[in-house]
């Protein structure tokens, strides 16, 4: 358990942290016994498990049991993802999407040796623009996954 105020670790849990004196009997409290919304995520996971196995038992073919391996499952994975696994997800799509940024600027850049010189101007605009931008949409995702998305320990 982390003490709320200062965050420092409580490897054996009292009434108070032993580096502030914070109480912690709520915090105790609260782990002993998760809130509403604790309990109703835990209660829609059971549910949605019980759901997808009916449906897998209903099937009738395999081509439909891929169908719902291709389309339903990873939605569902995406709803019962862990925060730390959507942050990563994050940043492999910036990532993604910087490098293809990257991967157009160059492009554009490889094409101007074989360009004329009316179409130096487009290249250099369309080409080396889009893929400037795509790189700062990649790195904008990037940051935000990095620094804005993650929980604040106090």
């Amino acid at each position: 358990m982390f003490c709320p105020t200062c965050g420092s670790e409580e490897r054996q849990p009292g009434q108070f942290c032993r580096s502030c004196g914070t109480d912690l009997r709520a915090v105790k409290h609260s782990l002993e016994r998760p809130d509403e919304i604790t309990a109703s995520a835990v209660s829609a996971r059971e549910q949605i498990s019980r759901a997808v196995a009916d449906r897998i038992r209903a099937l009738q073919s395999a081509d439909d049991l891929q169908t719902v391996v291709e389309e339903v499952l990873p939605e569902i994975e995406k709803f019962l993802e862990s925060p730390e696994q959507r942050r990563l997800r994050r940043i492999r799509g910036g990532i993604i999407t910087s490098l293809t940024g990257v991967g157009a600027a160059a492009l554009a850049l490889l094409m101007l040796s074989v360009a004329t010189e009316v179409e130096l101007l487009r290249v250099m605009t369309v080409g080396v623009g889009l893929g400037f931008t795509l790189f700062l949409i990649g790195l904008g995702i990037v940051i935000n996954a990095f620094f804005f998305k993650v929980p604040l320990n106090r």
